[in-house]
């Protein structure tokens, strides 16, 4: 029996102008998470708060929603979103427009990711008002996503008893869906150079700036090739004009989807530094972080098929490719759960300009719950928990 209850697109939008109302920019979103409890709560279904605060050094941890499914031998299917946004999130001021919400153009709107959330939540509605038979889910909520999945990063694996899932969390238009996102490794630099006075004695001096520019000057920044980027985000030193700078904080970030096109552009990022510092008498010290593993939808997991055969249901096409966007699914495929990652349609995502069509946002919601009802199907047909691994 297949249940037919639409999208009420008015209490979906009412929910996602109140959750994009809420501020919420990265380990502040105790409130908008206070808002998440209380309507799951409400529901009747069970909420989880678990220790992530500590570790991204915010007020809130993930939140884990727990749906009991109507067959206890089925597997259990992780669906999330995250609750942080970037700045300016305060004070966000949506404004509904004809057929789009976008903000007042002093913020940005946050429907990265909160188009996703206000989804779950409606989803939620319908389950429990319909009672149609689905999977027991995890509905995943993280934090700090922009400021580097960190939340996704403090989950538990041993919390989750997901054997699949989706994430709902990609620029691009409704019906993309991620078959490749980079890995990224970032860079803190310190280089050294030596002090002294600019007008009296500069030749004893070192200047750091000079080794830094000198440095940057030699890398390959932008787009290196197709698969492979680097930048170099921030740069900080010097105290006076009358001081021969004697220390620059470098900040840069490698990313690429194949593994030995961030090695290389690592290697040649710290040869570009080293070089410059010895051409002039300087020092570098070199401190790579891997921020997160590079991610791959297999074009023969299961997953596409789930993804797929939901869009059809209701008409959305289907649209597959790389992103070079890092999202909470590298981090969560790298605990070891298959997941795959989709757009819903949010546009101009991070700048003030950030709108999601009323249209996209409803069929967003819609993707959904087909997706849990495909997931019900197909569990119906593999019903032991873990039979669908060797698809993954």
């Amino acid at each position: 029996m297949h249940f037919t209850m639409g999208i009420d697109q008015e209490r979906l939008v009412a929910d996602f102008m109140t959750l994009v109302s809420i501020g919420s920019p990265s380990r502040d979103e105790a409130h908008v998470a206070a808002y998440i409890r209380g309507v799951v709560e409400e529901l009747g279904f069970t909420v989880e708060e678990d220790g992530a605060a500590d570790d991204v050094q915010g007020n809130s941890g993930n939140l884990i929603v727990r749906v009991p499914g109507t067959n206890e031998r089925q597997s259990t299917i992780l669906l999330m979103a995250h609750m942080d946004t970037v700045s300016p999130g305060y004070g966000i001021q949506p404004i509904r427009l004809n057929d789009r919400i976008t903000s007042d153009g002093k913020t940005i709107l946050g429907a990265d990711d909160k188009a996703a959330i206000a989804g779950l939540l409606h989803m939620l509605r319908i389950l429990r008002m319909t009672k149609e038979p689905h999977p027991a889910l995890e509905i995943v909520f993280t934090v700090s996503e922009e400021a580097g999945l960190l939340g996704a990063k403090a989950l538990q694996r041993e919390s989750l008893a997901s054997s699949y899932g989706f994430v709902f969390d990609s620029a691009g238009p409704l019906g993309f869906i991620v078959t490749e996102g980079p890995a990224q490794a970032k860079l803190q630099a310190i280089v050294n150079g030596r002090a002294a006075h600019a007008g009296i004695a500069p030749e004893k001096g070192i200047n750091a700036i000079t080794i830094a520019a000198n440095a940057i000057s030699r890398m390959h920044l932008g787009r290196v090739d197709e698969y492979t980027t680097a930048n170099v985000g921030r740069i900080a030193g010097g105290f006076a004009t009358n001081i021969v700078c004697d220390r620059v904080e470098i900040n840069a970030e490698v990313r690429s989807l194949h593994d030995e096109g961030l090695q290389r552009e690592r290697l040649a990022m710290s040869a570009s530094l080293e070089q410059a510092a010895q051409d002039i008498g300087g020092t570098v010290d070199l401190h790579w972080i891997d921020s997160y593993p590079a991610f791959t939808l297999p074009a023969d997991s299961f997953l596409r098929s789930v993804v797929v055969n939901a869009m059809e249901h209701i008409d959305i096409s289907p649209i597959f490719g790389a992103t070079g966007g890092g999202s909470d699914a590298n981090i969560i495929a790298g605990k070891g759960i298959p997941v795959a990652n989709l757009a819903l349609g949010y546009q101009q995502n991070h700048t003030l300009e950030e709108w999601i069509s009323l249209h996209d946002l409803m069929k967003g919601a819609e993707l959904m719950l087909e997706i849990v009802r495909e997931c019900q199907k197909l569990e119906c047909a593999y019903p032991t928990p873990g039979a669908l691994g060797q698809f993954a």
